[in-house]
């Protein structure tokens, strides 16, 4: 009998993290789900953890190595649930994160495809909540995306038939793959958000690289001519990228803040946009970060 839900959990050598994420999601109070640990190390000692549990519904895939993009993907692939839900091996699931989500669905038309929640920013180090990102918008959330990625993958629930149409995570992206996986997915299905904060996005030190960040956002613009083509939404990623480049000492970051206004001088369409990134607390923690506090 297939299980309603299908949860993916990329790893990559983290045993004792992905020990904390694997428990969180044999908590949940929906348990008709399977797990796919999705191992990019094919490492003897996460295949052995795995077994540990000595649980049917965990599932050990190894993979040859080929980043989260392409572990995210297999999982997909090799999904037998309805629905499929994705963690990081880093992340943590609230009790009934899952319950929650199924509800929804039961509750939601049928062309609703994907269902997101809020979620906490963990600082793992200290063991303490540096804030809450909500949902931004629900339904139709296409415009949304073009400018930032108002989801977490770590919450997000899907209908496995979604990426059937929308295609799979594109493995070509050096980061933000996830954020282009839900505008494309967007185009092809409502979203529906749950304004509770049902997982622990962890906040650790050696997460997160600038640079590789910074990429993704370019690729971002290249891939998305709805991006690229829009003056107001092109000049609000320019800006964005710009005041990251200043934060992390690249002055060419002043040209990208200039090409931002010549292409919308009074950033006309971002100001409710941009304020909202400025009080955002993902904001607050990139300059926690370029400062070296986290």
């Amino acid at each position: 009998m297939r299980p309603a839900v299908s949860v993916v959990i990329p790893t990559y050598n983290r045993n004792k993290l992905l020990t904390r994420a694997i428990e969180s999601v044999l908590s949940q109070e929906f348990n008709d789900f399977e797990v796919l640990v999705i191992d990019g190390a094919r490492s003897e000692s996460t295949r052995e953890l795995v077994r540990s549990f000595e649980d049917g519904r965990l599932r050990y895939i190894p993979q040859k190595g080929k980043g989260i993009a392409n572990a995210r993907n297999l999982g997909v692939m090799k999904a037998r649930g309805e629905f499929i839900a994705f963690i990081d091996d880093d992340d943590r699931w609230r009790e009934d994160k899952l319950e929650l989500q199924m509800e929804a669905f039961k509750e939601l038309p049928n062309n609703y495809g994907l269902i997101y929640t809020a979620f906490t920013y963990y600082y793992l180090e200290r063991g303490k909540i540096l804030g809450v990102k909500h949902p931004r918008a629900s339904g139709n959330v296409y415009r949304h995306l073009l400018k930032d990625n108002i989801t977490g993958t770590s919450t997000i629930m899907v209908k496995r038939e979604c990426f059937k149409k929308a295609g799979l995570f594109r493995e070509n992206f050096p980061t933000c793959e996830d954020w282009d996986m839900w505008l494309r997915m967007s185009k092809i299905c409502l979203f529906g958000a749950i304004d509770e904060p049902l997982v622990d996005y962890s906040i650790h030190s050696g997460q997160f690289s600038f640079a590789k960040y910074l990429a993704g956002r370019y690729r971002m613009i290249e891939e998305h001519g709805d991006i690229r083509h829009d003056p107001r939404v092109l000049s609000y990623h320019l800006l964005q990228i710009g005041i990251l480049k200043l934060f992390g000492g690249d002055r060419s970051g002043a040209a990208e803040i200039l090409r931002a206004f010549r292409l919308n001088p009074t950033m006309r369409g971002n100001s409710v946009d941009i304020l909202s990134s400025i009080l955002d607390v993902r904001t607050k923690i990139y300059i926690l970060k370029f400062l070296g506090r986290l």
